[in-house]
């Protein structure tokens, strides 16, 4: 199956199967063209948090200012990390060997600079591609690598379920993650799409889980990650959210 990158296909004939769901559980989506929608076969869309819905430059710049590194050298060092194919957290090593994240990331709270989001850290086209989506028949979830703590910011976006790796203590991109946003949302993998910016968390694995796998070229990752040959993996490719239900129009 192949559904092309930011391309319009004929509009679908469809029925709304959307039914009430806890957001606070967990979930994906997907989407398709079909003439009739049935329980079994929901359309669920499953989108990352950090640089697909939010922009995490504030949440990096608050590590820079408490690791007093200048944002900008921070930010270029994280980049090289990044294309280096570096587990992301080794860029704390550079500026601070022996770092420990579990014992550094409650000092830095303590401090005032804690890890979290705001309506203020969406990016703009977040919250219309929710509604374009939502509009669109597609039921919708946010699932993601991100502590517990982001919770409080994930019951706040217009979707169905939410969940975070450090709730189900399992991370992306273990298989069992995305098994897990299976089991949530209680559909075939095939009617499901995660989207993402990274590749190696998002790309492989969901594709690896039988999910339409969806990139998003931006951000460090997305932006680095889109000229790795495996992002050819990806089911589509998008620029920006704006672009994804015209994008999934014709799937599955």
């Amino acid at each position: 199956m192949h559904v092309r990158s930011q391309t319009r296909s004929p509009i679908r004939d469809r029925t709304d199967a959307r039914q009430e769901s806890d957001p606070a559980t967990g979930g994906s989506a997907g989407g398709g063209r079909i003439e009739h929608m049935t329980d079994a076969a929901q359309r669920w869309v499953v989108l990352d948090l950090g640089e697909t819905l939010v922009d995490e430059t504030e949440n990096w710049g608050r590590w820079a200012d408490h690791l007093a590194v200048p944002r900008l050298t921070f930010f270029a060092a994280l980049g090289a990390v990044i294309a280096a194919r570096r587990p992301h957290t080794d860029v704390f090593e550079l500026f601070r060997p022996g770092f420990r994240l579990e014992e550094e990331a409650p000092r830095k709270a303590a401090a005032g600079l804690p890890w979290g989001f705001s309506q203020d850290d969406l990016y703009l086209d977040a919250l219309p591609a929710l509604r374009d989506l939502r509009a669109a028949g597609f039921r919708l979830a946010v699932m993601a690598n991100q502590p517990a703590e982001a919770m409080a910011f994930l019951r706040t976006l217009p979707v169905d379920r939410v969940a975070t790796s450090a709730g189900w203590g399992v991370a992306k991109p273990d298989p069992a993650f995305f098994a897990r946003v299976a089991s949530e949302v209680g559909t075939a993998p095939e009617h499901i799409a995660y989207v993402g910016d990274r590749v190696d968390n998002d790309v492989l694995p969901a594709r690896g889980a039988g999910m339409l796998a969806v990139h998003l070229r931006r951000g460090p990752w997305g932006v680095i990650h889109a000229d790795w040959p495996e992002a050819a993996q990806a089911h589509v490719r998008l620029t920006s959210l704006g672009a994804i239900t015209v994008a999934l129009e014709g799937w599955p």
